[in-house]
């Protein structure tokens, strides 16, 4: 089956990131939609047609037969075995890390980032909440990657493509080298993951500029 297709997101996605970096590893073609406009192209009635949840990023095979939003379900769908897991064992694990990214970590770090981005509005309670469930969630994967270089098995998967998504707009904005000092064996991996040559090439490939934080964002009241 023929897998290549096109990737309808807006510029600095992360989600976009993940399906991106999957696509280099397994060597599937996929191409960024130059003309989408966030909250133009995905309010179109043509777009609503083929994606009726209207979700961005999503994606379209280039024979339109098949279309997939989710980005994890896109990045699953483009991605080769190696990347899914070895065996039942590995591939369940797989999925527990994806599903701790999405549910556990993002929602955490978006509560803490966004307001501090005028994505959502500032309350302090909320971000010291969501502030320390990040950092709640980042002590429980320091620990589990104290004797592990990756998360599942002995070479990059969808799990640590997914966790390193997720992180990536955090050590981008608010983990200084203060704030993350505490996450020594975290910081290691993300270091590890950043510096894989498709990694790289997708970053690369989306124009994603990423630097690690030295001062972090402020709260604009």
């Amino acid at each position: 089956m023929d897998k290549s297709g096109v990737l309808y997101t807006y510029g600095g996605n992360f989600r976009a990131l993940k399906v991106l970096i999957a696509s280099g590893y397994s060597g599937v073609k996929v191409d960024v939609d130059s003309k989408f406009v966030f909250g133009e192209t995905n309010k179109s009635d043509d777009f609503r047609k083929k994606f009726p949840v209207g979700k961005v990023p999503a994606y379209e095979t280039k024979d339109g037969k098949t279309r997939i939003s989710e980005s994890d379900a896109i990045a699953y769908f483009v991605a080769d075995d190696a990347l899914r897991g070895k065996g039942d064992a590995d591939r369940a694990q797989v999925l527990q890390w994806i599903l701790f990214s999405q549910t556990e970590l993002l929602p955490a770090i978006c509560g803490w980032l966004f307001p501090s981005l005028s994505i959502m509005p500032f309350n302090k309670d909320q971000v010291a909440k969501a502030k320390y469930e990040t950092e709640r969630c980042l002590t429980s994967l320091n620990e589990y990657l104290s004797t592990r270089t990756y998360l599942v098995g002995e070479s990059v998967t969808l799990a640590d493509i997914s966790a390193f998504t997720t992180l990536v707009d955090l050590y981008k904005n608010l983990l200084d080298g203060e704030t993350k000092t505490p996450f020594v064996n975290v910081n290691r991996w993300f270091d590890t993951i950043l510096n894989q040559t498709k990694v790289q090439e997708a970053l690369k490939k989306y124009s994603y500029q990423f630097s690690y934080c030295t001062t972090p964002v402020k709260i604009n009241l």
